[in-house]
């Protein structure tokens, strides 16, 4: 006798959520991808958070996004995926970038990266919606919003404020 096999052809009501990657907790030697999303004011962010990293022995390495609004081309998610052991995605301060970016964490995730995204509080919603959405337990770290009108000094400090918090949200 064959079994029937009957499948509901219904879509899911929400995404399977996948567990993310950890980062090893000692980063120092090891080389950490700063993916620029390209928005207005925030390599001055990463330019400080480099700074840190490197006073801490971590390696890093820069790459840029050609537009906020797209997630990352593939060359540049396979170069970080080849050359680097973690990553920080920085940094997101409106609806689509956060969206883009979130991708961008889940799809280096899954050809093995670790990450963590830096996004301004205004976005800490979207971000878990998103991540809801997607499925993957995405790690953020979130500064204040809005960026665009802080002084150099003012995201110099916010990366010092969240250095430690990115780290640890790597691990």
């Amino acid at each position: 006798m064959n079994a029937i096999v009957l499948r509901d052809p219904t879509a899911e009501a929400a995404a399977a959520e996948r567990e993310r990657r950890h980062a090893p907790a000692d980063l120092a030697g090891r080389t950490v991808g700063l993916l620029d999303i390209g928005k207005m004011r925030g390599s001055e962010y990463i330019d400080r958070l480099q700074q840190l990293l490197e006073a801490r022995g971590i390696r890093t390495r820069r790459y840029a996004k050609p537009t906020n609004t797209r997630t990352a081309p593939v060359e540049i998610l396979q170069a970080i995926a080849t050359e680097c052991e973690a990553v920080v995605i920085a940094l997101s301060d409106c609806g689509s970038c956060t969206s883009c970016s979130t991708h961008d964490l889940s799809d280096l995730d899954r050809r093995g990266i670790p990450g963590v995204s830096v996004l301004t509080t205004e976005f800490r919603d979207a971000f878990a919606r998103q991540c809801r959405a997607i499925g993957y337990g995405g790690a953020p770290v979130f500064v204040p919003h809005p960026m665009q009108n802080r002084t150099t000094a003012e995201l110099h400090a916010f990366a010092e404020a969240s250095v430690d918090e990115v780290l640890r949200s790597l691990a």
